[in-house]
């Protein structure tokens, strides 16, 4: 007995080491392919690039500027769940709260008329957790939503959201998802046109994103869950301190918001975790300072945002028990948030449907594949294209951009940039971009380029 346990020790820690050496190895090659001269690294900073759509039109209850004030109360007992308590203890009135509500279960009628007896409006996470297959056009379907539609305010339904990763019931088939999500839009649009569809991925994988989206056609709003946390994987090798949660935003960002208002469906700043089992309320404070400040100025079309106040700890799901999210317990974070959410972007009332369709300026901005090298500022092929349409041709051995004033012959270079955060074992995570000059592309194309700080404003020329 002793020699076989002896020879199972053995077996592990040979296995151990395997395991490291071969984490080593892929860290030299990363590193290796990296530094190969098609893909430089570039440093990544701050970079802001600000630019405006004239005639945008807004989608269901979009405000034309500023963020919807949003939270989450229903599994925190220090407030009694309560919505009023969580707005007194903030300062703040909060213009929507979310519910979870489990694909089968009726819908949560009491509970929505709790939401609007406080001014506020309803947000559902509407979660098939059964899989697709119970999903259907049935007599359960049509019924939630004609329930819905008497409500008689605006609701954020957040159908299955976070497909993108493999932890839900509903990922790892996009098609069949894409069709679900159709049928649903369809059902809501003919029978509770109060519904808002709020499509919402989790901030990581990235990979899987677009795959699962549906269109523009079937998506009132694109949303977006991310967390700040000291450690990935509760695994104190595994730091995450340095993740800066705006990094988190740029790829759903970027990809989406020339076309949708972004919703960040829940954020979350840890201040006690199990896996250093250590209180750190200023890590929570430095992150919700830096997420909330910042968002009206650096993302403007992000149009709401919801607080997850929950010690998960505490929660029933066991694998989920590693980070304390609540601020309403902890006097310093509560601080910290409150002092945020102060500023007036900060909308505490939620528009009617009726605006849909309305039309108005939006000023956009884009986010992370920026870099600035022999004094010279750099964009992604996607800014110049995406963002201000322009069109690239090919003419001969040349590429050029074009737009009504003219065109101008490009020059790309392949760059890597880092993404904000690292894959597992310290492994960077690089963006790889192709890039152009910004003032030197598009001054000749009739745009004024100004640099202020880390703001690039970019305008057409009067």
């Amino acid at each position: 007995m002793l020699r076989d346990t002896y020879k199972s020790r053995r077996r592990r820690t040979v296995m151990l080491w395997a395991l490291c050496v071969l984490a080593m190895l892929m860290q030299l090659a990363m590193f290796g392919y990296v530094g190969y001269k098609e893909y430089r690294v570039v440093e990544k900073e701050d970079w802001t690039i600000h630019t405006m759509q004239p005639s945008y039109k807004l989608a269901k209850s979009e405000p034309e500027t500023g963020v919807y004030l949003g939270g989450y109360v229903l599994q925190n007992p220090a407030i009694e769940f309560s919505m009023k308590t969580f707005n007194d203890r903030t300062g703040r009135k909060h213009g929507s709260f979310f519910k979870y509500v489990g694909y089968g279960k009726e819908f949560p009628t009491k509970w929505v008329e709790q939401v609007k007896s406080i001014g506020a409006v309803p947000h559902i996470a509407f979660e098939p957790n059964n899989g697709l297959a119970e999903v259907k056009d049935d007599a359960y379907l049509q019924k939630f939503a004609d329930e819905a539609n008497k409500a008689g305010v605006p609701i954020f339904m957040r159908f299955a959201s976070e497909m993108n990763g493999t932890w839900t019931n509903y990922s790892g088939d996009p098609e069949q998802y894409k069709e679900t999500w159709k049928m649903v839009h369809r059902i809501f649009g003919e029978r509770a046109p109060n519904i808002i569809m709020v499509w919402a991925v989790l901030s990581l994988p990235e990979e899987t994103i677009e795959s699962y989206y549906p269109g523009d056609e079937y998506v009132d709003w694109v949303g977006v869950n991310v967390y700040s946390v000291k450690y990935h994987n509760d695994s104190r090798l595994h730091e995450a301190d340095y993740e800066d949660p705006l990094d988190m935003l740029n790829f759903v960002y970027n990809r989406f918001s020339q076309e949708k208002p972004i919703m960040i469906s829940e954020y979350g700043a840890t201040h006690y975790t199990v896996t250093d089992d250590e209180t750190d309320n200023a890590f929570a404070v430095e992150k919700i300072k830096r997420f909330y400040g910042e968002l009206p100025d650096k993302y403007p079309r992000i149009k709401a945002v919801f607080y997850f106040d929950v010690n998960n700890t505490t929660e029933y799901n066991e694998k989920r028990r590693i980070n304390d999210y609540s601020i309403t317990t902890e006097k310093e974070v509560l601080a910290a948030y409150s002092s945020a959410i102060s500023r007036s972007e900060y909308l505490t009332e939620v528009q009617p449907v009726v605006v849909q369709g309305t039309e108005a300026e939006q000023r956009l901005t884009y986010r992370g594949l920026i870099y600035k090298e022999d004094d010279m500022l750099y964009a992604d092929m996607n800014f110049f294209t995406d963002v201000l349409g322009l069109k690239l041709e090919e003419d001969g051995s040349s590429q050029k951009l074009v737009n009504g004033n003219g065109s101008v012959e490009v020059d790309i270079s392949k760059k890597r940039i880092w993404a904000g955060y690292n894959y597992f074992n310290y492994i960077p995570r690089y963006r790889s971009i192709d890039a152009l000059p910004i003032q030197q592309t598009l001054e000749p194309l009739g745009y004024q380029v100004k640099v202020e700080g880390k703001d690039i404003i970019v305008e057409p020329q009067p």
